[in-house]
């Protein structure tokens, strides 16, 4: 009887142990993967926090360095604390046990920051910036017309303005206070920017226009990014709002991409599509208005054919990017296109890298790149790049430059210049 029922148990155990190994089995590859997407949404929840801490922890600098009296000392010291602890986190190692630690020392920090009743105003500096690309450096009157217009609305300031007549291309960048709420009121942003492109429309006419830049309309590009605490939708809303008013009123094609896309379209996926990478005069220029005012592409707003004076405007919003471009000594428009290949993140080069070739003159053709995470990958590592794949085919390279500011300089600019304001009302 008892070697019956140790059989039993016997036979019991064994079932027991393989239907336990079959369903670890089974399991294991599932319970990788819910754990991957767990881990997953846990990381970006985490980047996410940690980026806006960042953005404030510039901001809140920025505003030390133009007024160092505006906190107090036990405030600032809570500031550099955030500061170091973001620098601490250990983001190649996300399972570091000290992850936790760091996370919740930066929220006991911030929150304490935040109740200093004059950091509660200063939670509210939420800022937006706008970057305008218009196709005309060369028309003095043009550009006079569309900073007079910019001049009537003093709220959003120019920070910098960037003009290349062989490009025949100027890049305005504006900054000013936004609010949380789309619906809280008129943006001083986006109500100075379609001043300037109103302006522009009426002084550039795209027919006569010639450059060694491509573009796609007389203001060929417009991207809003967030700064310091402001959010990425905030800044999509402001572009979906600017391009409803292009296409309605101006009756110009307006394209989104980024945030602003309910698919997060890309830049270059429009640009592609619409030719916006194809020369279409001798010496690699681009020249004139569309070739057909019928588009290959249904616009997000305005109507769906382009006025050749005119051309399309591109409208998105991203955080931030930097534009670096590195001068190439030579003729070769096919050698230095590739690369600026092989450079491109496109072309298994440098990750989060767009890179073009441009001419540039009659000796140089540049390797004009967007640094979409300029924090990971910067100029620095572009020119390292550019000049050891040129070096290889025995070509000489020259010092690259930046288009614009910093990002932390941008915002140091705007508060400087709010600050100064201020002191006159």
């Amino acid at each position: 009887m008892e070697d019956i029922f140790d059989s039993s148990l016997n036979l019991e155990e064994t079932h027991f142990n393989e239907g336990f190994n079959e369903g670890y089995a089974d399991g294991l590859p599932s319970g990788k993967d819910e754990g991957r997407q767990v881990g997953l949404k846990h990381g970006f929840e985490v980047g996410e926090e940690l980026g806006f801490y960042r953005g404030c922890i510039d901001v809140w600098n920025s505003a030390i360095r133009v007024d160092p009296t505006c906190f107090s000392s036990r405030i600032q010291k809570s500031i550099n604390t955030m500061d170091n602890l973001v620098k601490k986190y250990p983001t190649s190692d996300p399972e570091n046990e000290s992850v936790n630690e760091v996370m919740d020392s930066l929220r006991l920090k911030f929150s304490y920051v935040v109740y200093e009743e004059r950091f509660k105003e200063m939670l509210k500096l939420m800022l937006a910036c706008c970057k305008v690309y218009i196709s005309g450096s060369r028309n003095r009157v043009a550009l006079d017309s569309i900073e007079q217009a910019a001049k009537l609305f003093p709220q959003a300031a120019i920070i910098n303005k960037f003009e290349d007549e062989t490009y025949n291309r100027v890049g305005y960048t504006l900054v000013s206070k936004v609010t949380t709420e789309p619906s809280s009121g008129v943006c001083p942003l986006k109500t100075t920017v379609f001043a300037m492109v109103k302006a522009a429309f009426e002084a550039i006419d795209l027919e006569s226009h010639r450059g060694s830049h491509p573009r796609l309309g007389v203001v060929d590009h417009i991207c809003f990014h967030p700064l310091g605490c402001t959010s990425l939708d905030r800044t999509a809303a402001l572009a979906k709002s600017l391009a409803a008013d292009i296409g309605s009123t101006l009756q110009v094609p307006s394209f989104l991409y980024g945030a602003a896309h309910e698919e997060g379209r890309t830049l270059d996926s429009i640009r592609r599509e619409l030719g916006y990478f194809r020369p279409n005069f001798i010496g690699n220029q681009w020249a004139g208005g569309p070739k057909s005012e019928l588009l290959p592409l249904k616009p997000d707003e305005g109507p769906t054919h382009a006025v050749q004076a005119k051309g399309v405007v591109v409208i998105g919003a991203t955080p931030w990017v930097d534009n670096y471009n590195v001068p190439v000594y030579s003729t070769d428009i096919g050698l230095v296109r590739r690369i600026a290949k092989r450079v491109s993140g496109r072309g298994k080069g440098l990750p989060s890298v767009q890179a073009m070739a441009l001419a540039h003159g009659e000796d140089v053709i540049e390797v004009a790149c967007n640094l979409l995470e300029p924090s990971e990958v910067g100029g620095d590592l572009v020119q390292l790049e550019v000049e050891r794949i040129a070096g290889e085919e025995g070509f000489a390279v020259g010092k690259g430059y930046y288009t614009d500011f910093s990002q932390e300089n941008i915002i140091q600019s705007y508060l400087q210049l709010d600050f100064h304001r201020g002191q006159k009302e």
